[in-house]
């Protein structure tokens, strides 16, 4: 508890006295849940990103459909499931909530919840709140407690020089101003609205701030969580006159949140989301031991496609060649596209700026969107690309068989590269763009976000696409060498080919022809078909 203490003071030193109520909630946990599992990653660990929602049906809430499917759809062949936010909200589909407490009617209770068997992750938003959360509209009645659980700035404040030039300082993945104007009372007063106008940036200096995301914590931990996604990391902590990301107060939360699982006596994981370049994000790993035991390897996904664009693996062989190195305890959270889109932040120093602008173009031409932010030197540059990946990829000019085993292989690959994997529920389906969602809303997020009715009836195609995923899935399954700890080696062959080695009990070369021609080798030793992928051991070569 010491160490708890410790940064609880180094926090704010006015935090001090919440380790009593920590300590508590420790207690009570370490006596009503036995130690589940003694190793915390293996090659048996697969997440399936879904919301809530995801699924309806006509006679239950859609947590249990859900539950239907990650059951009798995925065979129960996925091991863990991260739930995206299932709290009561009022924008950005579930990431503008309301409370943390509770879980939105429309999706079920907490016993729906803990009736799902898979392993399970919660969002920690612990960012910001909705402008509708009662929090914030007391906050707008004038009660000071609550204001100052939030950023408010007078008129006379915001309009000084000093203060302008200092948000012009501030980093973050959006465009609009940093401060919205409410009215208090007849009174203009300007809040710190970091991502949108509905999501009020949370002042975690305040001890009744940081009380409530304690609470909301040791909830998730009681009812059934075990990976804790902490969004956006790197803007949790505000302070005036620096640029608001990355900052050393924000390091001290996930330590905290790292102290507290590692005086439980059962394994529980913090997983720190933060869509910036490579070197800021492996920043949430520590030392090692002492932040996140996941951080998500935001340039593995966009550099898979910068290898299938540009039929070219070098860049992403060189750069794999000196990232697959942590410890034991700690590892990527690796996917491919995700309900935001796919992330672009990731490949900044790591591809030329023309390669990026290529990427977009193609996003632009499969009637995708680019979702821009304001870099440090005021420039508006790529964010994220609000598209499918089997749009992105989708060529008119293969058939529908090579269309697929672009798709399915290209995503399979990330299972066998060291780390977790992890599959956006319509990765499973191969969907193209919901075009009728994002001209319907304007949201061009939700171009990947569509809902479905459940029992599901698929196409021809979809069942192609889930049947060959879940065999992917069960042959890394079945085999140590895919551990996250494996050890790993790139084998250069051939620029149009990804080849490496995964390496424990026994040994394993994957290879992914990134082409819609086969691949011979100078030497004749290896043909690989259009976009196939390859596993070859000692005796035996599984063609997928």
């Amino acid at each position: 508890m010491q160490q708890i203490t410790d940064l609880l003071s180094q926090i704010n030193p006015d935090f001090i006295d919440l380790k009593d109520e920590i300590n508590r909630n420790i207690d009570s946990l370490n006596k009503c849940i036995e130690n589940e599992r003694e190793q915390r990653f293996s090659q048996e660990d697969t997440f399936i990103i879904t919301y809530a929602d995801q699924f309806i049906g006509k006679d239950h809430p859609t947590l249990f459909y859900l539950n239907e499917f990650i059951e009798k759809d995925l065979k129960g062949i996925i091991s863990h499931v991260h739930i995206l936010p299932f709290y009561p909200w009022t924008s950005d589909d579930g990431f503008s909530p309301t409370s943390y407490l509770e879980v939105d009617s429309r999706y079920g209770s907490w016993a729906d919840i803990k009736k799902i068997k898979a392993a399970k992750m919660f969002d920690c938003v612990f960012n910001h709140l909705s402008s509708k959360s009662e929090f914030f509209v007391k906050a707008l009645e004038g009660d000071k407690k609550y204001q100052d659980m939030f950023h408010f700035f007078s008129e006379e404040e915001y309009q000084d020089e000093t203060f302008q030039e200092n948000l012009k300082k501030i980093v973050r993945p959006r465009v609009h101003p940093v401060m919205t104007k409410f009215d208090v009372k007849g009174e203009s007063k300007y809040v710190w609205t970091t991502f949108s106008d509905d999501q009020i940036d949370v002042n975690l200096n305040n001890k009744n701030a940081f009380k409530y995301i304690l609470e909301s914590f040791f909830l998730y931990v009681e009812n059934g969580a075990r990976y804790f996604r902490i969004d956006a990391v790197p803007f949790l902590w505000k302070e005036l006159g620096t640029n608001c990301s990355h900052l050393e107060k924000t390091h001290l939360i996930v330590k905290l949140f790292r102290a507290i699982c590692e005086q439980l006596n059962f394994k529980t994981t913090i997983v720190t989301e933060s869509n910036v370049p490579h070197e800021e994000n492996i920043t949430y790993w520590g030392n090692g031991t002492d932040e996140a035991h996941l951080i998500y390897n935001f340039s593995l996904s966009p550099l898979i496609l910068h290898a299938l664009t540009f039929k070219d693996s070098s860049i992403i062989e060189k750069w794999g060649k000196e990232v697959f190195k942590f410890s034991n305890d700690t590892s990527f959270f690796n996917f491919t596209s995700t309900h935001d889109g796919i992330g672009m932040r990731g490949l900044e120093g790591i591809v030329p700026e023309i390669d990026i602008e290529e990427l977009c173009a193609i996003t632009i031409k499969q009637k995708g969107q680019i979702g821009r932010k304001m870099s440090r030197d005021g420039t508006i540059r790529p964010y994220e690309l609000n598209i499918t990946w089997a749009s992105f990829l989708k060529d008119n000019d293969l058939n529908e068989e090579m269309n697929i085993k672009k798709v399915v292989n290209s995503q399979g690959i990330i299972m066998f590269f060291p780390g977790v994997s992890a599959h956006y529920i319509h990765n499973f389906f191969g969907s193209y763009n919901w075009q009728e969602g994002f001209e319907e809303s304007g949201i061009a997020r939700r171009l990947n976000r569509k809902k479905l009715d459940y029992p599901i009836k698929y196409t021809v195609r979809e069942k192609s696409i889930l049947d060959r995923m879940l065999k992917l899935i069960e042959f890394k399954k079945s085999h140590d060498a895919f551990s996250p700890t494996a050890k790993i080696e790139f084998v250069h062959l051939d620029k149009r080919l990804i080849s490496f080695k995964r390496s424990n009990s026994e040994t394993f070369q994957i290879i992914f022809n990134l082409t819609k021609d086969e691949v011979v080798l100078s030497d004749n030793s290896l043909l690989i078909g259009p976009y196939e992928l390859q596993i070859i051991s000692k005796d035996s070569v599984f063609k997928f």
